[in-house]
């Protein structure tokens, strides 16, 4: 008699099904092979595109800057006293400035 007779053929279904585990994995091989495309293809060249971008818009913000100075001697143009612009309601432990203060960008807060 031979073993496969003795075998139910209910058993031989099963066992030529992949496992869930099987499954499983199989699928965590597609995701992670999405996931590497997207990463590769997709976000890779959009932050190169981004970054380009970025730089575009900045160095012609510092043209414009230095237009300004140049215009005005050095100096940043005066600005209109607006009664709304550095309102300190207390001092900083570091001074009047805020943290990221520039000379040469930013107006002086006035000292009162």
């Amino acid at each position: 008699m031979s073993v496969l007779r003795v075998v139910p053929r209910a058993a031989l279904a099963r066992a030529a099904k992949p496992s869930p585990i099987a499954r499983t994995i199989s699928t965590d091989t597609k995701a992670t092979s999405l996931w590497r495309n997207i990463s590769l293809y997709v976000m890779i060249p959009g932050s190169v595109l981004f970054g380009a971008y970025a730089y575009k818009i900045e160095s012609a913000h510092h043209e414009h800057q230095e237009h300004i100075l140049h215009e005005n001697d050095g100096q940043l143009p005066e600005r209109p006293p607006y009664p709304y612009l550095n309102i300190r309601k207390k001092k900083f432990p570091w001074g009047n400035q805020s943290l990221f203060f520039n000379p040469d960008v930013n107006y002086a807060a006035d000292e009162e």
